[in-house]
């Protein structure tokens, strides 16, 4: 399916940062799906219409939705709730730089200012924000959040539903699982398993999620 009708699913103040980069590289936005038909986004200049709540976004044909929602557990469990859905092309600020040979796959934002590097791969629905730095060969897995100036040494590889926090450093070559929550400005030393959370330089575990 072709992009001819983007919707972004959410309306707060991911949706506005979104919106924002979608403007500025040209790329239309069909309107805004969202319970709250005057959600934040409605305040930003150039802000489409709303179309609906959550549940119309499968009732839709020919649109392709993305979601623009920061919560990472409500986005897992949308990217569940509308598996079938044909989700739309990334969207990536024109100021963001993002190698030819780096890989944004469906459902994907990078910000503006970001740097993803050469052989990055950035799975499906995955978030790299305003000025993160993603390094040579690193994986960044469905539905990750990479904060706000996060860096990812080389190699670096994030699983499914990880949050690495605003500011963070991962060192080269160090694993951190599915479900984890790395606080912000963490320096990551040592390989995270899945569900941990760590704070602090050098990280350290605080908590283990259910």
């Amino acid at each position: 399916m072709t992009d001819t009708h983007i919707i972004l699913i959410g309306g707060g103040g991911h949706a506005k940062v979104m919106l924002d980069a979608a403007l500025c590289a040209g790329v239309a936005i069909h309107g805004f799906i969202d319970d709250d038909p005057d959600a934040p986004i409605t305040k930003l200049r150039g802000c489409p219409g709303h179309v609906g709540g959550f549940d119309e976004v499968t009732s839709r044909t020919g649109c392709c939705p993305i979601l623009a929602i920061g919560d990472l557990e409500l986005r897992a469990r949308l990217i569940d709730r509308f598996g079938d859905v044909d989700f739309a092309s990334p969207i990536i600020h024109p100021s963001a730089i993002v190698s030819a040979s780096a890989g944004i796959a469906l459902g994907g934002f990078v910000g503006p200012g970001a740097v993803v590097n050469a052989d990055a791969k950035v799975c499906s629905h995955a978030i790299i924000n305003s000025g993160a730095i993603v390094e040579h060969d690193v994986r960044v897995g469905i539905n990750a959040h990479v904060g706000p100036r996060a860096a990812l040494g080389g190699g670096v590889v994030v699983g499914n539903h990880t949050l690495i926090g605003i500011g963070a450093v991962v060192l080269p070559g160090v694993k951190i699982g599915s479900s984890v929550v790395v606080g912000g400005g963490a320096v990551v030393t040592q390989d995270v398993g899945d569900g941990e959370t760590v704070v602090g330089v050098p990280a350290r575990v605080v908590g283990v999620g259910v």
